[in-house]
């Protein structure tokens, strides 16, 4: 099992990141949610 370290707003996040097929999705969905997030809040912040 590796560790990714994402840099965030609140400082850097550690993610566990596993090679089984099982964890894949889970890491998809967290991904996609923090792409979401900051998408979001970028988005909301330029009106």
């Amino acid at each position: 099992m590796d560790v990714g370290i994402i840099g965030g707003q609140d400082g850097p996040t550690a993610i566990l990141i596993s090679s089984s097929p099982i964890a894949l999705p889970f890491m998809l969905l967290i991904l996609a949610g923090l792409v979401g997030a900051a998408w979001f809040f970028l988005h909301k912040r330029k009106k």
